[in-house]
């Protein structure tokens, strides 16, 4: 990726729209991932007494999020690859928000990943 772009999103006591579509929950158990049919990631917080609480709303996909996947050992690298219905793949640091790398892949072939996960 050429060059970085992060968008940062505001809101008050409630999270936006967020239509959610894919899920998954980090390994240290504090942080829940949400793709969304908007095409965007939210990241939650999860306290000790399982109180969940929107922390941060990322962009980087034109369509919906179709899947979400650990990366690499979460512990040492907080990285989270989010893939969309238009062929979209994004490498996320969960830890920053950015989107760190992007490709893009025929739809066929994510929907047999998809399968496989």
């Amino acid at each position: 990726m050429r060059g970085a772009l992060q968008a940062v999103a505001l809101w008050g006591r409630k999270a936006p729209p967020h239509s959610i579509t894919a899920i998954m929950i980090t390994d240290d158990q504090q942080t829940i991932v949400t793709g969304s049919q908007e095409g965007q990631l939210c990241l939650w917080s999860l306290s000790p007494e399982l109180k969940i609480s929107a922390k941060e709303l990322l962009f980087g996909h034109s369509a919906s999020v179709t899947c979400l996947a650990r990366a690499r050992d979460f512990s040492k690298q907080p990285y989270v690859v989010s893939a969309a219905e238009n062929g979209e793949m994004c490498m996320w640091n969960v830890s920053s928000g950015q989107c760190v790398e992007k490709t893009s892949l025929p739809p066929d072939i994510l929907r047999f990943l998809s399968v496989l996960i």
